[in-house]
């Protein structure tokens, strides 16, 4: 049974031949009764290189930060990638080499050992789930919109400095 919640979510531009990518990260860390613990809402608003799906393991790292030894982190993210790698818990990762099920290693294969030695070192169990309630599903959409926001005020930004 999870003790936390964290509900993240990124948005980004694609890299092209005029720029390079870039990508934004929105993170709200909550009890398990619902109360909001932290977040990185008043964050500045600006661009981070590399691909979008790095802030997601920026985002779990600002956020467990946070936790106590011995919690139990269920995620929730739009972005699929965080299910397959975290879907089955930290022991399973470990046991596949950090690798995917047709043993690939995952792209971001050094952002998620890192998170994974934060984890161990703090105690802390990760776990990524789909929603299940209406808070959750709420929450999910809530911090999606909210990264999108982010990325459009830190673009207009960008685009005036």
């Amino acid at each position: 049974m999870p003790t936390h919640k964290l509900f993240l979510s990124v948005a980004g531009i694609k890299k092209s031949p005029f720029h390079a990518a870039q990508h934004v990260y929105a993170w709200r860390l909550f009890s398990n009764s619902g109360e909001i613990l932290s977040s990185n809402d008043d964050a500045p608003w600006v661009l981070f290189d590399g691909p979008d799906n790095l802030g997601l393991y920026s985002a779990i790292a600002q956020a467990s930060t946070d936790l106590p030894k011995g919690s139990i982190l269920a995620m929730f993210a739009p972005q699929e990638e965080l299910l397959h790698v975290f879907g089955e818990g930290l022991t399973s990762l470990k046991q596949r080499d950090f690798r995917k099920r047709n043993k690939k290693p995952y792209v971001h294969r050094d952002q998620i050992k890192s998170v994974y030695g934060l984890a161990v070192d703090s105690d802390i169990e990760l776990l990524a789930l789909n929603p299940n309630s209406s808070d959750e599903f709420e929450n999910l959409g809530l911090i999606g919109d909210f990264a999108r926001e982010r990325l459009r005020e830190a673009l207009e930004q960008d685009a005036n400095d």
